[in-house]
């Protein structure tokens, strides 16, 4: 079953004609050989109003009101890139989790992400102090390569770490901001 997102009233930024002038519209259709994106998808589901045409004299935009932040700190989040022996480097999430190098960790499979945790009889260690180490055959089936940036989601309760590929919250963000649409904020 699949959702339709959104496509929000896209506007001409700059000048009109002229140089460097780009219509965004949803209808445009890609540059050859692209394809829309998780940045259409994100961008659309904020619904943004059209811009200002360029004679039209510039006003800040109103700000909306924030989705009301969650005041639960027990969960830690952090970004890292991957190297190519899979590695990914973040003090504060290894630090957070208190894995030593020699820890043992087990990978449990999901078709969503990639979640390690603690485990006595563990097949994988961790190697290195700040480091996560993904094992090959997750980062595969992740579709996750050298310079991929994660989202490292840990429960340091529970000595878990979740790894989020770059597409995982591409598909999240769309999803936040099209559900948390400000009552003023027409849909398209």
């Amino acid at each position: 079953m699949t959702s339709q997102r959104p496509t929000p009233p896209w506007g001409r930024p700059g000048r009109k004609g002229g140089p460097g002038a780009r219509a965004h519209s949803p209808e445009a259709a890609p540059s050859a050989g692209r394809t829309r994106g998780a940045a259409h998808d994100i961008v659309a589901a904020l619904t943004l109003p059209p811009s200002p045409v360029a004679s039209a004299p510039v006003r800040p935009l109103p700000l909306p009101a924030l989705h009301r932040l969650s005041r639960d700190t027990s969960m830690a989040y952090g970004m890292g890139r991957v190297d190519a022996s899979g590695r990914v480097a973040n003090r504060d999430i290894v630090g957070a989790l208190r894995w030593q190098p020699g820890d043992r960790l087990e990978i449990v499979p999901t078709s969503a992400a990639i979640v390690m945790r603690a485990c006595p009889n563990g097949m994988f260690a961790v190697r290195h102090r700040h480091c996560i180490v993904i094992p090959v055959t997750a980062r595969r089936r992740h579709n996750i390569g050298p310079g991929d940036h994660v989202l490292l989601a840990a429960a340091p309760e529970y000595g878990v770490v979740i790894v989020h590929a770059r597409s995982a919250l591409d598909d999240m963000l769309a999803w936040y901001h099209s559900a948390h649409r400000s009552p003023e904020t027409p849909r398209p």
